[in-house]
């Protein structure tokens, strides 16, 4: 699993993501559940490609440690998957 940062075209909390222009490249990438304040998001490529000039986005690769504890910051029990992708919160109980 390659992990991406980016943030949204339009001031991190709107607009387009990178995922359709690295779709064109040939590669393969979705969001995660874990976006911060800022608008940036951590992101998973899971079929490669060049992914330079994708600067709209300000699109970086993390390790995987880094987007570990980017989602760690959101949500402290994250933990790295079986399937590379990393653990979001449980979802709200309804019986409250």
């Amino acid at each position: 699993m390659i992990y991406l940062r980016w943030k949204l075209s339009d001031d991190g909390t709107s607009g387009t993501g990178p995922e359709g222009t690295i779709g064109a490249r040939g590669g393969l990438a979705d969001a995660s559940w874990a976006v911060d304040a800022a608008g940036y998001r951590i992101g998973y490529l899971t079929q490669t490609c060049d992914l330079a000039d994708l600067g709209t986005w300000d699109v970086t690769e993390q390790t995987e440690a880094q987007a570990v504890a980017f989602c760690q910051t959101l949500y402290a029990d994250a933990e790295v998957l079986p399937d590379g992708r990393i653990s979001s919160p449980p979802l709200p109980d309804d019986d409250v």
